[in-house]
């Protein structure tokens, strides 16, 4: 059950007592970071969605947890969080974290080799050594009702992940969203790839423009639903370039570079980072 110092922490969040009253998971469980709690075994079908539902009323934020080690007493180096060094999304500008992050790492050539860095730009075709910007959001106009409902989209991917590997934990942390989740924890799989803070303030954004939502972390790796992805081949590349940014492994990584990174996530509902 959930440990009784988080319920009393939620009780002085919610004066009505009604974070109380909402169900605790039907599992054994323990907080391994004062944030942050999460089950001694795999996550229980449905679970995930449900908690994601009643999160508005409980204020506790789930996630799907893809442990370094698989053993019941987790440590938080195990799903890569370093609480002590969290920060809050709220003084960061994600357009300004995103083009520093381009500037510093996906423009970095360690050799200085004029081939080298003529290959780098190659990969980064169409853009080259020129910050895009931010992507555009590819959703309706304003008072237009989203294609896809996000809150349905995390659902079909919280599915999706469980069936695939069904030995995933389920966490709990006191947050308002899933951004904030990753900085409430710690979370820092990113292989020092910025902080908790900064990683949850562009999360943020994509939550804004995108219909993201967090679902799933590990030690190195993320995964959101996505419910406006970009429509069109333009609209991708832009993206890319952001994903480029964030997390310089999807792309250099992979096979052919930026544009082909950009096809995949055409009409993409899910995006998944992964940091080496």
């Amino acid at each position: 059950m959930i440990d009784s110092q988080l319920l009393r922490d939620l009780r002085r969040r919610f004066p009505d007592r009604s974070a109380e009253r909402r169900p605790a998971p039907p599992l054994p469980g323990r907080q391994v970071t004062p944030g942050l709690w999460v089950s001694d075994g795999p996550a229980p079908k449905g679970a995930w969605q449900r908690l994601h539902r009643e999160h508005a009323q409980s204020g506790l934020w789930p996630l799907l947890l893809a442990p370094g080690r698989d053993v019941p007493a987790l440590e938080g180096r195990d799903l890569g969080l370093e609480p002590a060094g969290e920060t809050a999304p709220d003084g960061y500008d994600p357009g300004a974290l995103l083009r520093a992050w381009w500037e510093s790492t996906v423009l970095w050539c360690p050799s200085g080799d004029p081939q080298d860095r003529a290959e780098l730009l190659a990969e980064l075709a169409p853009f080259g050594a020129e910050w895009p910007g931010p992507a555009p959001s590819p959703a309706p106009s304003p008072g237009t009702p989203p294609r896809r409902d996000p809150e349905d989209c995390a659902d079909a991917l919280a599915r999706a992940l469980l069936r695939a590997r069904p030995s995933l934990r389920l966490g709990l942390v006191r947050a308002e969203d899933g951004a904030q989740a990753l900085a409430a924890c710690g979370w820092n799989g990113t292989n020092g790839h910025g902080d908790s803070g900064e990683i949850a303030a562009v999360v943020r954004d994509w939550q804004r423009r995108f219909g993201a939502r967090v679902v799933e972390v590990g030690s190195a790796t993320l995964e959101l639903s996505v419910a406006e992805p970009p429509a069109s081949r333009s609209q991708a590349l832009r993206v890319a370039a952001e994903h480029a940014a964030f997390c310089p492994d999807n792309v250099f990584q992979g096979e052919g570079g930026l544009a082909g990174y950009a096809e995949g996530l055409v009409g993409a509902n899910n995006w998944g980072f992964w940091w080496d």
